[in-house]
């Protein structure tokens, strides 16, 4: 017999019989990162993504996100979060005050904890008036 009398297949892998593929997983279900298992189960990016509670860092934070106060008075809206992105560096937030005014800045080390949802500090309500005005870069 030689190759050419043999089924297609056999020449490529003479384990297993002519024209039948052989099985390309032979790993279970969740063996990689973009398989996390079975039917109805979470997907990959599901899981990558942090949940409103859980601690991020300061480029997760959106616009928008709720500022609490020391008091846990809701004090704004954050405006910008504001850091180098090429560096990684958190400097602060430009927050939009609830009791209206310009935009202020509170400095990275009165920020206590940053989660997708809120944004906790260490000022508070009489205090957001004498933060520094936030001026965009430009």
């Amino acid at each position: 017999m030689t190759d050419f009398d043999r089924q297609p297949g056999a020449i490529d892998d003479p384990g297993t019989k002519g024209g039948v593929d052989p099985d390309q997983r032979t790993l279970p279900p969740g063996d990689t990162a973009g398989n996390t298992g079975t039917e109805g189960e979470p997907e990959a990016a599901d899981l990558d993504l942090p949940g409103p509670d859980d601690p991020v860092a300061w480029g997760y934070v959106q616009p928008g996100t709720d500022v609490v106060g020391r008091e846990g008075v809701k004090l704004g809206k954050v405006d910008a979060m504001l850091g180098t992105e090429s560096e990684g560096i958190f400097h602060g937030i430009a927050i939009d005050p609830s009791n209206g005014g310009p935009v202020r800045v509170i400095p990275a080390d009165l920020v206590t904890s940053l989660t997708p949802s809120e944004v906790h500090v260490l000022v508070s309500t009489e205090e957001v008036a004498s933060l520094e005005e936030y001026r965009a870069a430009g």
